[in-house]
């Protein structure tokens, strides 16, 4: 359910925001992974994944009337919101917990 990228990201930024402090050069950078990483789970994925599925069924209907042979694409699915943000809670507080344990 939840994603294990937006969750692996999570806790990368909040074991080195914990470590590094948030002020670091390093934290920041892994700020900007974690966006690149979110948005590409949310939207860019998620987008080419519909547009997969419309694809296959507009070759699949020229393809029963004989208009052209179809092979069907791969329909990547991306995370819906509620799994990504599930992912960053969990990745948050696991990534709290390796930090404050050691």
């Amino acid at each position: 359910m939840p994603s294990s990228h937006s969750a692996l990201v999570t806790t990368l930024c909040t074991t080195i925001g914990y470590r590094s402090g948030i002020n670091s050069d390093v934290f920041i950078l892994s700020i900007g992974f974690f966006l690149v990483t979110i948005r590409d789970a949310v939207g860019v994925r998620r987008a080419s994944g519909i547009q997969a599925t419309i694809l296959n069924k507009i070759g699949q209907k020229l393809s029963e009337k004989g208009i052209m042979d179809f092979k069907p694409i791969k329909e990547v699915q991306g995370h819906t919101p509620a799994e990504v943000a599930i992912g960053c809670l969990l990745g948050f507080f696991i990534g709290l917990a390796f930090s404050v344990l050691k």
